[in-house]
């Protein structure tokens, strides 16, 4: 196979309801997957873009939904930071376009850039597994780890203190290299620790003394 990458394709349990919705079992989880599949080289990209087919236009459309996705990141922050409001709302203007260039995206950690969309299913497989990972791993009580997953929800609560922020990223970290579910749970954590990695290491915001 010309150029082949290898990629592991993780399987999810997924639920089964019955006819009002709710979940009476689940299915059984496959095994993961390691798969080499024919990928483009750098040189084979610049070709079909030069030659302006169709290859052409699925490549650009695969920058595009980078960017886009990169943007929808940009919306989902700024619309936490609204918090319980109702009166704010969410406007193109708010974007900061500066960060939205392919050079400023290619080089941001992967678990930062956004990427595939995660479900509330998702979430709560998340939640579940870190309560009860934590609870064994650190030996701290449940309430105290659902404090953790309290400012996972709600992330924006705990932006303003790099303490606190240093801690979860250090519980995350735990979690991490404990879960036997990374398949399943591995993204969100990844996800929620770039977000705060990210905030600690972002300068602090000066404050104008003469104006108070």
């Amino acid at each position: 196979m010309p150029n082949a990458q290898s990629f592991k394709f993780n399987f999810k349990s997924r639920a089964i309801k019955d006819e009002a919705g709710k979940e009476i079992g689940r299915t059984k989880k496959q095994p993961s997957v390691e798969v080499d599949l024919p990928v483009m080289t750098a040189d084979e990209v610049i070709a079909a873009l030069h030659e302006c087919g169709k290859e052409a236009e699925l490549i650009l459309s695969s920058i595009a939904d980078i960017v886009y996705q990169a943007a929808r990141s940009q919306f989902d922050e700024i619309i936490e930071n609204f918090g319980d409001s109702s009166e704010q709302e969410v406007s193109a203007s708010m974007l900061d376009f500066d960060k939205l260039t392919l050079t400023y995206i290619a080089n941001l950690p992967p678990s930062q850039r956004g990427g595939t969309a995660l479900t509330e299913e998702d979430w709560v497989a998340f939640f579940e597994d870190y309560l009860a990972v934590m609870v064994a791993a650190t030996g701290k009580e449940e309430i105290r780890i659902k404090n953790h997953i309290n400012l996972f929800k709600k992330p924006q609560k705990a932006k303003a203190n790099k303490e606190v922020l240093r801690v979860l990223v250090d519980q995350l970290d735990i979690y991490l290299s404990s879960s036997a579910n990374l398949d399943d749970t591995g993204t969100c954590a990844a996800r929620i620790r770039g977000r705060f990695d990210k905030w600690i290491s972002e300068p602090e915001k000066a404050v104008d003394l003469s104006v108070l």
